[in-house]
């Protein structure tokens, strides 16, 4: 009897011992986490600050769109202020392609990298190949878009696996455990996998960012990943980069009226997408 309660405290101490770990090994990812996030917000900042070349009617017009509450995030987006960004940008590319060309890369990566602290920055991704299509050759834009498009999701992949499984296995649990239940059925080797991941970056039911931040918590090797999400978005990528070409040919007072096409074709293509979940739950996150 006595060595039955023996047994009993050492399993409910192993209970309790269990979740104090994996509690301290959250925090610390976190924290891992969140000083990786700031470090690519210096970068960023520093960059933007000490960028050459800018003059100074351009640089104030840039200033307003940084964000000073919550209100100025939700609305960066907002018409106005995507005029604002469009025609100081068009006017420093023609001076400095090459340093504007980083610039959207850094912005790009840092989306992809950090969804969870950015989920309000839905379609980023979207509207810098736009831009990026609308700036630059078509050929030269749709290699870059693609190859940026395979590279920042890597870079997803590394810091989800060293520093965001944990975070994802505690606060997304149920999605990961129903996207790794449909796996199973229908994956039985890596090849499997690796077409399975292509199909999810051309499907509308998955959201890629969701994809990015899930696929480290799974077998599939980096260099697989890489080849699936860049044949996936190809074509994505070549929409995006022809509706940039598009109003790159259009004048500046067409802009005016038609440049927020395609964000609204953005935004309904991703109420589609969230329908479509919606719709059929059983093969959704």
């Amino acid at each position: 009897m006595k060595k039955d309660e023996t047994q009993n405290v050492t399993d409910d101490t192993d209970i309790l011992f269990i979740p104090k770990v994996k509690n301290k090994e959250l925090k610390l990812h976190l924290v891992y986490l969140s000083l990786t996030f700031v470090s690519f917000v210096v970068v960023i900042t520093i960059y933007i600050y000490l960028i050459p070349g800018l003059n100074i009617e351009s640089k104030q017009k840039l200033k307003t769109l940084i964000p000073k509450n919550f209100k100025d995030l939700i609305t960066l987006n907002s018409k106005g202020k995507i005029k604002i960004l469009y025609d100081s940008l068009i006017s420093y590319k023609n001076e400095h392609g090459f340093i504007l060309l980083i610039l959207l890369s850094l912005i790009y990566t840092f989306y992809q990298a950090f969804p969870l602290f950015l989920w309000w920055m839905t379609g980023t991704g979207s509207i810098i190949t736009i831009l990026i299509g609308a700036f630059y050759n078509y050929a030269f834009s749709i290699f870059y878009c693609s190859l940026l498009s395979t590279i920042s999701p890597l870079v997803t992949y590394f810091i989800f696996r060293y520093y965001g499984r944990t975070v994802i296995e505690y606060f997304f649990s149920k999605p990961l455990t129903k996207f790794d239940q449909q796996i199973k059925k229908r994956v039985n080797s890596k090849l499997d996998l690796f077409f399975y991941i292509a199909i999810l970056r051309l499907s509308p039911v998955f959201p890629n960012v969701l994809i990015n931040i899930l696929v480290p918590s799974l077998s599939l090797p980096a260099i697989p990943f890489s080849l699936a999400t860049y044949i996936g978005l190809m074509p994505n990528t070549i929409i995006l980069v022809s509706v940039g070409q598009t109003i790159s040919m259009l004048s500046s007072s067409d802009v005016k009226q038609t440049y927020y096409i395609p964000i609204l074709f953005i935004v309904l293509l991703l109420l589609f997408q969230k329908i479509i979940k919606y719709k059929y739950k059983e093969i959704g996150l």
